[in-house]
């Protein structure tokens, strides 16, 4: 721990009060906050903590003097940073910086950088001599958004999303393995739950049986997708590099095809046996389907074929084969970590710095900024290629990017019928044989694809339907949790049995209906209930619809958690818990297995009436939502950081600045560079964002569910009722901002729990701190619309539209609105329409101050209005405020006045939004201007600032007034 002492010029601790108090900045905004430490400390106190830490664990704890090499340094890489918070009793300690005068990196996360440096200097093979040269790997693979968006239901969705997860987390656990945790750069693997869970359930090194029993909490959470499919990796040399790469390579098709070929012997077995056992009575169910019940009928001879002998006639491992080696494509590209030519670092002599070094540097990096400044050079006696660290990101971005553009990628041959989910691929068939003479799987009928499936329903009811047909591919996603050994990898074991099997709770994701109604379940727990009672009253009159699939397919948990555990709570006979799907006719007849009927239909919208559920059902409508950090890449490279005063303590900002000269030149003119701590830093601030803060926001104060949380992406879904506050809340923890809720203080880029909060640890959590926006498509979807079509607009709305909104002046400038930070509502009615809505992200809190009042009076209809009248009224000008007036004027034409607040909020709301309007569109005029283009054209006006787009959130406005009623307090229909 390197600390100053009492003689030292930049003294950072002050002790006062009975406390000390250490001044901290955090490592990306450069916000200043000081952590508080009870008792006073001397400098030497301090750095015996780590030491004492070690020494006093108590009697059987794990003494890493004791052990190998390598079991000590994972405890000290994993356990060591918690043991001295503990010892010291104030979870700030994780803060408490390697370096006082430039406090802007914890010291675990400069150890851990260190060690990975070293480790890549003097590998294992390293005896004696100069140290090896360090490369950055960089490995990726593909397609992600295909294999994701090939999903029918809710469950391969999320499948698909948390397969790509696993792969990547298997990846990052070979390397750290191989080379040690902290080797792999990106993502940061400290506290990565996936991780500890393979640690657990391997007992690596021994070490399992120190992590804490594993908690709901923590089995919910590794159920949450999170790792990148980008690996960065520090490694020894270019022959490494280059073995790595094809390593991992190997190790992706490895880890793949063993799932799934899981997955097909799980199958075969439970097709098989099924058949053995009760061959005739899986026939008798299905018969009518297949002509005539006959001892003779071709298809009952096949159907017991495939249970024949101790194998049966299956045909389908080289189709298996092809179709798995062909899911993905690996690439890997690897640069020197500083010109492999030259030493790592200089140091200044009497005529300056050696410039063929530099010059060396320069074009290996091929750095946008002439590096080093000229104020660096001046300042600093040392230089080292860490300064080059963040254009070797860059580097590396942009030559994986080359690679990927070569690429030469076929898919497989696909005979006879294709993937009903996908379209892509064979259908899987026991009897497709798939080689050189029979690619066209043999002449295999129709009809016996059909009957597949069909049995395929009766061994796996709950998880096939029996009119769809998959893929190779998608069998493995959808079966890979209780199949494919995902769940026993992770110390979570699907102990399954005989009978029906709920795969909703093997792997606790909610289907579309509980979603969509999680909200009014939440807040109507006792009119849930009894609409249940009222349906089931209802089925049982029916003697075409079972009572019984009924109650098993209804009375389970909804799979989120805010909103089961409220039920819980206020439900007397809670018993198995209800489900959400029972809302919807269409839903519920899909997990039903049968088809939705007329009969059916019916049902469900009397249950709705006599149970006071009126104006359409709480399962209508649903959101998902896709959110993207902005200027990642500037982050990365160092281009998004503040000068170096920022990071700086204040009384060493304060004597370096009193040498003037290129000392001042650094401070004010010179921004920090993104060096290896910097980066982990980055890293873990990711980490915290997305592992701790999102699925606590999502799951434990909204009624949503994660799908995928990684890094600086987000994927969500929830109830419509929720969606703005939660917008809030996920915009305020990226940026460590006021939290709305007011459940965290905002201290200097961190979030502090003001309590113990569940599911989240003690600490303060990283932020990206001031300045960090975020650009997020949001679907509103109907019930009705085909995931695959809400998939394909979510990608759009993110990339296309809530990414391209343009910012206005300068970040230097007072005024000044980032560019990105957009919000794009897209609405998909049932009929296919869609209605889109782009909001920039500063005007959110305005709208949201409008829409809270005007959600207690009826303003959908004067916002309508406003929306018909305001565009032919009213163009964007600098300082008329046209709209405020037209506004004005309307609303004083209405017999129903608002009163003074909502008025008030609404004007202001569009004042905000024609300032921005004006704002960017005078910046493009100016920039049309400058450019020398033609006068009598015009420039393209930028995304959302005509009057017609202020209509478009107007209307958007009005719908979520009127469709976001269940998010209302209970009324008198809670008797019920």
């Amino acid at each position: 721990m390197t600390l100053s002492n009492d003689k030292d010029l930049y003294l950072n601790r002050k002790q006062e009060a009975g406390k000390t108090t250490l001044e901290v900045r955090h490592p990306i905004s450069g916000q200043e906050h000081n952590l508080e430490f009870a008792g006073v400390y001397t400098d030497e106190q301090l750095k015996e903590l780590e030491e004492k830490a070690i020494k006093d664990l108590p009697p059987g704890a794990f003494d890493p003097r004791k052990t190998s090499a390598e079991a000590a340094f994972w405890w000290c890489w994993r356990f060591l940073p918690e043991v001295i918070t503990d010892k010291i009793g104030n979870p700030q300690a994780l803060l408490l910086p390697a370096e006082t005068r430039i406090p802007d990196c914890p010291i675990h996360s400069h150890n851990s950088t260190v060690s990975a440096l070293t480790g890549a200097l003097f590998p294992e093979t390293w005896t004696s001599g100069d140290h090896a040269h360090p490369y950055l790997l960089i490995f990726t693979f593909s397609p992600v958004q295909e294999f994701v968006k090939s999903s029918r239901k809710f469950l391969d969705f999320w499948a698909g999303s948390y397969l790509l997860h696993y792969l990547s987390a298997r990846l990052c656990w070979y390397l750290a393995k191989e080379y040690g945790p902290d080797a792999v750069i990106t993502p940061a693997l400290w506290g990565q739950e996936i991780i500890d869970a393979f640690i657990r359930t391997e007992n690596y090194l021994e070490l399992g049986k120190h992590f804490a029993s594993q908690s709901t909490e923590a089995a919910t959470s590794l159920r949450i997708a999170g790792f990148p499919n980008v690996i960065t990796v520090l490694v020894a040399d270019k022959a490494g590099a280059e073995a790595l790469g094809k390593k991992l390579t190997e190790q992706l098709l490895s880890e793949w095809t063993t799932i799934g070929y899981k997955v097909r012997a799980a199958i075969k077995k439970e097709v098989h046996t099924a058949i053995q056992n009760r061959g005739e009575a899986i026939w008798q169910q299905i018969a009518a389907d297949f002509g005539d019940n006959t001892p003779d009928n071709p298809a009952k001879l096949e159907l017991l074929g495939w249970g024949k002998g101790d194998g049966g006639q299956w045909e389908w491992n080289r189709l298996w084969d092809a179709q798995l080696a062909g899911t993905w494509e690996s690439y890997w590209t690897a640069v020197p970590l500083g010109d492999p030519d030259q030493t790592l670092d200089i140091s200044k002599k009497s005529q300056g710095y050696d410039q063929d070094w530099i010059n060396a540097q320069k074009n290996l990096a091929h750095a946008r900024t002439d590096l080093p400044t000229a104020a660096e050079q001046a300042a600093y006696r040392y230089l080292n290629i860490g300064t080059w660290w963040g254009s070797l990101q860059s580097r590396l971005g942009q030559l994986i990017q080359a690679v990927k553009n070569t690429r030469t990628w076929a898919l497989p041959v696909a005979p006879g019928e294709r993937s009903t989910v996908s379209g892509q691929y064979s259908a899987a068939h026991p009897r497709l044989l798939y080689s050189d003479t029979f690619r066209e799987g043999g002449g295999l009928p129709a009809s016996s694809q059909r009957l597949f499936w069909r049995v395929m329903s009766e061994v796996f009811p709950g998880l096939f339907n029996g009119s769809e047909k998959l893929n190779c591919i998608e069998l493995t996603k959808r079966m890979a949790w209780v199949h494919g050994g995902i769940g026993e990898a992770l110390g979570m074991p699907s102990q399954l049995s005989s009978g029906r099997i709920n795969y909703e709770d093997f792997i606790r994701f909610p289907n579309l209906s509980s979603i969509a109604a999680a909200r009014f379940a939440y807040t109507h727990p006792q009119q849930v209930k009894a609409y249940w009672e009222k349906l089931k009253g209802l089925i049982e009159n029916e003697p075409q619809l079972s009572v019984q699939d009924f109650k098993h397919t209804t009375r389970k948990p909804f799979q989120i958690p805010k909103t089961d555990q409220e039920l819980k709570l206020k439900i007397k006979d809670f018993g198995e818990g209800y489900n959400g799907v029972m809302f919807s006719s269409k839903w519920l007849a899909d997990d039903l297995g049968i088809e939705e009927s007329t009969t059916l239909r019916k049902l469900v919208n009397q249950a709705h009436q006599e149970t006071g559920i009126t104006n359409g059902s709480p399962g209508d409508w649903w959101v998902i939502l896709l959110g993207d950090g902005d200027n990642m890449g500037k982050y990365v490279n160092g281009s998004r950081l503040k000068t170096y005063q920022h990071y700086l303590a204040t009384e060493t900002r304060q004597e370096l600045a009193k040498r003037g000269g290129a000392w001042t030149d650094l401070l004010e003119n010179t921004n920090k560079r993104m060096g290896p701590a910097t980066h982990v830093g980055l890293n873990r601030a990711l980490l915290d964002f997305s592992n701790r803060l999102v699925p606590y926001l999502t799951q434990e104060r909204f009624c949503g569910r994660v799908v995928y949380s990684g890094g600086d992406d987000v994927m969500a879904i929830l109830p419509l009722e929720d969606l703005p506050e939660y917008l809030r809340s996920l915009r305020a923890a990226w940026s460590g901002a006021k939290d709305p809720d007011a459940e965290f203080d905002a201290k200097g880029g961190y979030w502090y729990p003001k309590q113990k909060l569940a599911s989240l640890p003690d600490r303060p959590l990283f932020t990206m701190g001031e300045g960090a926006t975020m650009s997020l498509g949001i679907i509103v979807a109907h019930k009705s619309i085909p995931l695959p079509t809400v998939l394909e607009n979510l990608w759009a709305a993110e990339k296309e539209r809530a990414k391209k909104l343009t910012g206005v002046g300068k970040n230097t400038e007072p005024n000044y609105i980032p560019p990105k930070d957009g919000l794009c509502f897209r609405v998909i009615y049932s009929s296919g329409n869609t209605l889109e809505a782009l909001m920039k992200g500063h005007l959110l809190e305005p709208w949201w101050a409008f829409i809270q009042l005007a959600s207690k009076a009826d303003c959908a209809p004067l916002l309508h209005r406003l929306a018909e009248e305001l565009p032919r009224r009213c163009v964007v000008t600098s300082d008329l405020k046209l709209f405020n007036r037209a506004a004005l004027v309307i609303l004083n034409r209405r017999d129903q006045k608002l009163n003074d607040d909502l008025q008030t909020a609404l004007l202001s709301w569009l004042d905000a939004w024609e300032t921005w309007a004006w704002g960017t569109y005078w910046q493009k005029l100016e920039a049309w201007t400058l450019a020398g283009e033609p006068k009598d054209k015009k420039p393209e006006l930028p995304r959302g600032v005509q009057p017609d787009d202020l209509a478009k959130l107007l209307r958007f406005s009005a719908f979520w007034l009127d469709k976001g009623r269940w998010a209302k307090a209970p009324s008198s229909e809670e008797s019920l």
